[in-house]
């Protein structure tokens, strides 16, 4: 390949570029062309005639639907609600019920919580103070007899039982068992051993030694 005249293979390279990209541009020039005449002259008006359409067909029905029926339809529904259920409920909410209500809450207070206010303020509240300040004082107290009587318990332990029993194994079970270890089991077990020692010596010279 020849290096040495790039001038000339950059011409071929453009006319080849040319030839392909020039159909292209052609056909995208003529479709943005067809477009924008297509955009004007059919789109354009069609969308506008479809919301006029629209706008006599839906909008100005529904609007007039609204203003002239639902409108009023829903105010005289909501004057008959007011006029057969609000305002007599409010009615009886103010007249009845509210009244009613206090005249029931003055009666329950004069029967009921003054009279339990006044048993608890004069009569119960100071017999549990008391009742509770004595279940205190008791419980206090318990506690030092209890803590006394258990002083009391060890000391009879220790002085009836415990120093007995340690006095009878000190002078009496430990010496008996220092003389039974001494002159009793140390004999048999010296024995037990001299019998199991002339068994071995009977057993090796009637079936010899062992293998």
């Amino acid at each position: 390949m020849n290096t040495e005249n790039p001038g000339c293979l950059t011409g071929v390279a453009r006319a080849v570029a040319l030839v392909v990209v020039l159909p292209v541009r052609l056909l995208w020039d003529a479709l943005v062309r067809c477009g924008r005449q297509l955009w004007r002259w059919v789109l354009a008006p069609v969308g506008r005639a479809l919301g006029r359409l629209v706008h006599h067909l839906l909008v100005v029905p529904l609007r007039w639907l609204w203003e002239w029926v639902l409108v009023p339809v829903g105010k005289a529904v909501w004057w008959v609600v007011d006029l057969l259920v609000v305002t007599p409920l409010r009615w009886l909410w103010e007249w009845v019920l509210v009244p009613v209500g206090k005249a029931v809450w003055w009666v329950v207070d004069l029967l009921v919580v003054t009279p339990l206010r006044w048993l608890w303020r004069y009569v119960l509240g100071p017999v549990l103070r008391v009742v509770g300040a004595a279940l205190a004082w008791a419980w206090r107290v318990a506690g030092e007899i209890s803590r006394a009587v258990g002083r009391a318990l060890r000391w009879v332990l220790r002085h009836a039982i415990g120093r007995p029993l340690a006095w009878v194994h000190r002078v009496i079970l430990a010496p008996v068992g220092r003389l039974l270890r001494r002159y009793v089991w140390e004999p048999v077990a010296s024995a037990a051993r001299a019998v199991r020692a002339a068994a071995r010596e009977v057993r090796t010279a009637l079936f010899g030694g062992p293998r």
